[in-house]
């Protein structure tokens, strides 16, 4: 039977009760379902034991478009680790395998500033170039999994032999989502990538929590961590009931989906549409797209005259970054033009036969 939440905390315990027996939890769910307030209380719960990579540890970088370069808080704890444990080399090692390119950053901690080129080491390098939405979140994300990387290979070493004391106390690591405005190769290269280290600690006690939207992220973790020890789940909301924590033994949730066409259809017929269906219509659409092969993405299966402003809203949604925390309140223009795609959605794709 599958326990009901009605807390963050709550579900924060089965989650840690599973992982008394087993090194990794792997869950999918979409935006607005409460993946960040999740990983914000796991690390508020154990500051000092939790290791924390979400959407605001992307508040640390700030650009600086006059000079063009990435500005770092000097305050935060991820740049003394940096300049601490001499990472610098290593996020710049990171950020050009995940991005398979020839761009370079260039870190300057003393005044606090990343600043992004080509350097070929003749007349034709270049400086002071603005980096992408996506190469900014790979960016981001190198930092981190240096950081991790370097405290994993630490804690494998023997105690006495440790270069640093810092990393002793960890015993968890949470993950929320590293993959937003990336394109699926880079999304396949952080998973591989991440699923590796965690194949290397798996001899510490040293625990995984990754919490993702997208169904292509789930998928290759799922296939590369696929053992005994490790757990894969589907959290989802009922915003009369609370959360739900469903097993899943599957690599693609597609069973969710099923429960997610239930799911609004009960919140269209009791005039309840919130933000949370906006994205769990926008994972279905994913989902269908991803199964059909249409190439061009998730836009293309939205054909109803609404189709347009549809788009627009799901995409504000879904990548707002502060999607798990804000209002749920929907305009009714909104609300009008969901009702319209997502009954033109299941006709087309005859979703509505399968729920």
């Amino acid at each position: 039977m599958t326990n009901v939440h009605e807390t963050v905390a709550s579900l924060a315990d089965e989650i840690l009760n599973d992982l008394a027996g087993s090194r990794t939890a792997l869950i999918y769910a979409p935006n607005t379902i409460g993946k960040t307030r999740l990983a914000q209380y796991l690390k508020e719960r154990d500051p000092d034991g939790v290791v924390l990579y979400n959407s605001f540890i992307e508040d640390v970088f700030t650009w600086d478009n006059e000079r063009v370069v990435l500005k770092v808080n000097p305050a935060s704890e991820l740049l003394e680790t940096i300049v601490t444990q001499g990472l610098d080399s290593a996020i710049i090692d990171n950020f050009k395998a995940f991005t398979s390119g020839r761009i370079e950053p260039r870190l300057d901690f003393e005044s606090g500033e990343v600043g992004f080129g080509i350097h070929k080491g003749d007349d034709s390098s270049t400086d002071g170039i603005k980096i992408s939405r996506a190469e900014e979140s790979i960016f981001v994300w190198s930092v981190y999994y240096s950081v991790l990387s370097e405290a994993v290979e630490t804690l494998r070493d023997n105690p006495e032999l440790r270069s640093t004391p810092n990393y002793d106390q960890l015993t968890l690591a949470v993950i929320d989502d590293p993959v937003s405005s990336m394109d699926d190769v880079r999304i396949v290269s952080v998973a591989l990538a991440l699923a590796e280290l965690v194949k290397r600690a798996s001899e510490l006690d040293l625990k995984f929590v990754i919490a993702t939207h997208h169904a292509l992220f789930f998928n290759v973790l799922f296939n590369s961590l696929r053992r005994r020890s490790d757990r894969a789940y589907v959290l989802a909301q009922s915003t009369a009931e609370g959360w739900t924590l469903a097993k899943q033994s599957k690599d693609a949730p597609f069973s969710y989906h099923l429960g997610i066409v239930k799911d609004i259809q009960k919140a269209i017929s009791e005039n309840a549409i919130e933000r949370v269906h906006f994205n769990q219509f926008r994972a279905l659409l994913e989902k269908t797209a991803n199964f059909l092969g249409h190439t061009g993405g998730w836009g293309e299966l939205l054909v109803g005259p609404d189709a347009s402003l549809m788009t627009k809203i799901l995409n504000l949604y879904s990548h707002d970054r502060f999607a798990d925390i804000d209002t749920s309140a929907v305009a009714e223009e909104y609300k009008d033009a969901f009702k319209s795609e997502f009954q033109e959605f299941l006709k087309t794709f005859r979703w509505a036969d399968a729920a």
